[in-house]
């Protein structure tokens, strides 16, 4: 009988590197946040427990130093700032920027995203003195579009240069897709909420 040759013998196990390990950790961990994102409408008290929910939990699902959203005003003409995590949010609701301007803006304009390994060296980033942070190198900017329109810009920062490759891009943009009806609704109920106070103090 001929003997096995080498390509019939059986191919031993392939071992588990501590890099394919450390990869599924992180994909059970995005999988994690993702479920988490249903039931933030549900378990947030309120509009600013709802905003801050969503920065914290993608800074730690993307690993990164900054997370930021910007809400879109109802006419498409200005985005502002809602929410952030690392920089200064004594000027959440004072900061905006105008519907096409910087990378934020510019997402919001073209629906589509935005990798820029070190904003520093790119022009399309609009500084805003008093709130940016010139130490913050790498972003990631994806819009939040509900039934056709933009309702708001996610953005997340690095301190160190850092090229966002196609799958954390695609990780944020469902971040995004799953937020978007959550946001919207969640800015009609605060408006509800705010305008019902209003009637009640004026019947008072």
């Amino acid at each position: 009988p001929t003997a096995p040759t080498a390509s019939s013998a059986p191919t031993a196990p392939t071992a588990l590197t501590a890099s394919n390990v450390d990869a599924e950790d992180r994909r059970l961990d995005e999988l994690a946040f993702l479920h988490e994102i249903a039931q933030l409408a549900t378990r947030a008290r309120d509009w600013d427990e709802l905003m801050r929910s969503i920065v914290d939990g993608t800074t730690a699902a993307m690993n990164v130093e900054v997370c930021s959203f910007y809400l879109a005003d109802h006419e498409r003409m200005r985005l502002t700032l809602a929410a952030t995590n690392g920089l200064d949010r004594s000027q959440v609701g004072r900061v905006s920027l105008a519907w096409g301007d910087g990378i934020t803006g510019r997402v919001a304009a073209t629906r589509e995203p935005i990798a820029v390994a070190d904003v520093t060296t790119d022009d399309r980033f609009a500084w805003v003195r008093g709130f940016d942070v010139e130490a913050l190198a790498g972003m990631l900017s994806v819009p939040l579009v509900w039934h056709d329109a933009v309702v708001g810009v996610l953005n997340v920062q690095t301190r160190d240069a850092r090229r966002f490759g196609p799958r954390e891009i695609a990780f944020l943009g469902t971040i995004a897709a799953l937020l978007a009806g959550i946001v919207e609704k969640g800015r009609l109920t605060a408006e509800v909420e705010a305008r019902l106070v209003q009637l009640t103090a004026v019947d008072a």
